[in-house]
């Protein structure tokens, strides 16, 4: 499910997201002698192509595993899978590719996407924007990386912020989306740190210019063409950078400043619209179990995960192995208390401009995170 996943995929997207209403019903047969096909919902659902919310790939490659675990996806095309619980279909569940957390956040106020896994920011900024959602759960935290050309002898911050000084131009940064984690944590720092940043080009005074590269693939070849002088992203990419010689990773989260604010920080989730949720709830409480089993297989298989994950992205299982990814579902206090620092951040950079902007954090918690689906999973 790699190679003919990559040449359906842009097929699928625009087949699914325009002759398929989300939410909508099918007949979805299980490939189960003598059972009789059954109406179950329809549930557009995105993930990314790499190690952040791509571990979603695993259930449908390992379905024997997840499936003696009780709850687990039956792949029934290339992009279209069944939900089955014991031995009923619950959803049929249509994956939706997409570039990043801002198309997510598009996609979901359209009412394009039922369902993503992608980054905590994109989903607070379509709630911002007036989009009902809701974060259902954590996915991973750590496996984000800034990287340099290979000819730059940086080994820490420190180097990093004197070169950026030292530079007659503002030196550029490239980000994949701009509501993604990577582009808020990096911005936040450089500001902390009292370096000028613009995302305007003629600003020639500023210290560094943020680059939009539109989209996770072009993250790698943006070095070479000297499109920018160094990019952050998530896991893969900056691993599968260094072993193709085509960038050195200087700088992971817990390299960056003030010393240990951001080491185990949180950043992608899963999350739904309340239409959906509303409409389907006992297909969220499997998805929660099934998701939940995922991060702990993904934990306690590392080297198999990297093996199934190299094939599915297409990169060396070495560059899979080296992240310093951490993937668990468990809406722990620290992660809570890691997603208020991306909210201060977010309302600090005034990027919150909406229904979100004037409130507490309390308050955004209670309207943002439900973790009903989850939590009878964590319990001691």
């Amino acid at each position: 499910m790699n190679i003919l996943k990559k040449l359906a995929l842009g097929v699928a997207m625009i087949g699914m997201i325009f002759t398929t209403a989300c939410s909508g019903s099918e007949t979805a047969s299980s490939g189960n002698d003598g059972e009789a096909s059954k109406e179950v919902p329809t549930i557009n659902i995105s993930w990314g192509k790499e190690l952040h919310t791509g571990i979603m790939e695993i259930p449908g490659e390992r379905v024997e595993e997840f499936k003696a675990q009780g709850v687990y996806f039956n792949p029934i095309s290339e992009t279209q899978f069944e939900l089955i619980k014991g031995d009923e279909k619950l959803a049929l569940i249509n994956f939706i590719p997409t570039k990043g957390g801002s198309e997510v956040a598009t996609l979901m106020s359209q009412g394009h996407l039922d369902a993503a896994f992608t980054s905590n920011t994109a989903i607070l900024s379509a709630v911002d924007q007036g989009t009902p959602a809701k974060i259902l759960a954590p996915i991973q935290s750590d496996g984000v990386g800034v990287v340099f050309p290979v000819d730059k002898d940086f080994k820490n911050w420190e180097d990093v912020k004197n070169y950026i000084q030292a530079s007659e131009m503002p030196v550029k940064i490239g980000y994949h989306s701009p509501v993604s984690g990577p582009r808020i944590v990096i911005e936040s720092v450089l500001k902390q740190e009292g370096l000028k940043v613009t995302e305007d080009p003629g600003e020639t005074n500023a210290d560094v210019l943020l680059v939009d590269l539109k989209g996770i693939t072009n993250l790698l070849p943006s070095l070479s063409s000297g499109q920018v002088d160094a990019w952050i992203g998530p896991s893969h990419h900056p691993e599968a950078a260094e072993v193709e010689g085509l960038g050195k990773v200087v700088l992971n989260l817990e390299d960056l400043p003030p010393n240990g604010q951001w080491e185990g920080f949180p950043c992608c989730v899963f999350a739904a619209t309340e239409k959906i949720l509303s409409e389907n709830p006992e297909v969220f409480e499997a998805l929660g179990e099934l998701v939940t089993n995922n991060a702990e297989y993904c934990t306690e298989h590392k080297e198999e995960v990297a093996q199934v994950m190299s094939e599915v992205i297409g990169v060396k299982k070495e560059a899979i192995m080296m992240s310093k990814i951490k993937y668990s579902t468990e809406p722990s206090d620290k992660w809570i208390n890691g997603i208020g620092v991306y909210v201060k951040a977010l309302t600090d950079m005034d990027k919150l401009t909406g229904t979100l902007k004037e409130k507490t954090y309390e308050d955004i918690q209670k309207e943002v995170f439900d973790f009903q689906y989850v939590e009878k999973f964590h319990e001691k």
